[in-house]
């Protein structure tokens, strides 16, 4: 659970509506970063205390477990005390939503892939970009579905994850674990030639 919030709405009297609305939206200031929270973070460690470390993991989250772009809530903000958590463990892949987009990040020995929604393809931050995301071909934002789509993990034999993303009227995208592994030396994803918006 990675999006814990601080309570911004009910001394501002917002209905849930106006609340939806706020969270919704990129750039709004009324929000709080999203975090996993001190009660989260213990129930992982207790969780986590009977798996051997060689057990590779699969963790699921809302939102990243790194610090993508803070203005728009790409964000987790105690995502640094969550990794240390996952640290130990030798093969972790999280894979997480929230941001609607491909997204491919490797912090240590974490692997991070942020999947695609089927609505409300938002663009890609101005800034703090993972730097082995292999960008979606968006061709045309000003079409609804154009960057939606949805998509798998394949697990491997070795511990780690293929994502597979499958963009609506687009060629499927596969993110490899050895991409990740080497980062990025490896098994790079075709790039899109179009501009990204």
């Amino acid at each position: 659970m990675s999006v814990q919030e601080k309570d911004f709405w009910t001394e501002r009297g917002m209905t849930p509506m106006q609340r939806m609305q706020t969270v919704a939206g990129l750039d709004n200031g009324l929000q709080s970063r999203f975090e996993v929270g001190a009660a989260g973070r213990e129930w992982l460690k207790k969780d986590l205390e009977k798996i051997d470390v060689k057990t590779p993991l699969v963790v699921f989250s809302h939102s990243p477990l790194y610090k993508y772009y803070r203005p728009w809530n790409f964000w987790t903000e105690d995502a640094d005390e969550v990794q240390a958590i996952l640290r130990p463990f030798e093969h972790v892949t999280v894979l997480h939503g929230h941001t609607h987009q491909l997204l491919t990040n490797r912090i240590d020995n974490i692997y991070f892939h942020g999947m695609l929604s089927t609505a409300w393809p938002w663009p890609y931050a101005p800034e703090g970009l993972p730097k082995l995301t292999i960008q979606q071909n968006r061709a045309d934002p000003f079409d609804q579905f154009d960057g939606c789509g949805d998509g798998s993990l394949e697990l491997t034999g070795s511990g780690l994850a293929n994502a597979l993303y499958n963009l609506w009227d687009r060629n499927p995208v596969t993110v490899r674990a050895s991409y990740l592994a080497s980062s990025g030396a490896q098994d790079a994803p075709p790039r899109t030639k179009l501009p990204s918006y």
